[in-house]
């Protein structure tokens, strides 16, 4: 009966989690070299919500994720499919990286690609440092920075949005605002995931989404908004 009441109570949000673009491409067999273009495909989100998409790029662990560009905004998702943008010059060059789209910076309802590589302008790429295992599934990541023309470790000073701790307490859900090149720095030294005080002591990106591209790719980092609130309280892992 508690079971059959909680499925009732969440009924509501499914429409919600249907308003939402889903990416299609990056996805784990991506290679692009800086300089060449990274192109974003996704399905249209049919509810006519989604009118002002931004398109992030991001690096970092599921429970740590890091903005290190805007690539676009103001892309209207009820009617474009696609986007193109220039990879920047980053390090490592390796499969650690993936896009985030959101519409106008709502970050309640939230959705990624998989990673995929940005290799070297000569198309070299290393593995990723780091992996981490959810559910079961192994996921290989690793921390990102851009280079800036003096070839030092930069990254743009671009939000992904403010983290509130009582957000994060209440949902399950941890936002990150991108690092300045000195905590960037440290965070691929360390390594460490950041997560907010009430889940540091859980170990499960999350995946928090109802994954609408294939669930063949261990690094899948695609979810919904629903799945992003769910994943906070039942501490299901991202794909």
């Amino acid at each position: 009966m508690h079971a059959l009441s909680l499925a009732a109570s969440l009924l509501p949000l499914l429409g919600l989690a249907s308003a939402i673009v889903t990416p299609t491409s990056p996805d784990a067999t991506t290679v692009v070299k800086q300089g060449d273009q990274i192109t974003a495909l996704w399905t249209a989100d049919p509810t006519g919500t989604w009118k002002n998409v931004g398109i992030q790029l991001m690096t970092g662990d599921n429970l740590d994720m890091i903005a290190l560009e805007t690539l676009a905004t103001g892309i209207d998702g009820t009617t474009t499919t696609s986007f193109s943008a220039a990879a920047p010059a980053v390090s490592p060059n390796a499969a650690i990286y993936f896009l985030q789209f959101t519409n106008g910076g709502d970050m309640t309802n939230v959705t990624w690609t998989t990673r995929f590589t940005i290799a070297g302008a000569d198309g070299s790429s290393t593995q990723p440092t780091n992996s981490t295992v959810y559910s079961g599934t192994t996921v290989a990541w690793g921390t990102g920075v851009l280079l800036d023309s003096n070839s030092t470790a930069a990254v743009s000073g671009v939000t992904s949005a403010s983290a509130s701790a009582s957000a994060a307490a209440s949902t399950g859900l941890t936002i990150y605002t991108s690092l300045s090149s000195t905590a960037a720095a440290a965070a691929v030294v360390s390594g460490s995931a950041s997560v907010s005080a009430s889940a540091s002591a859980s170990a499960s990106k999350t995946s928090a989404s109802a994954a609408t591209s294939s669930k063949s790719s261990a690094g899948r980092v695609a979810v919904s908004g629903l799945g992003a609130l769910l994943a906070g309280v039942l501490g299901v892992a991202m794909l």
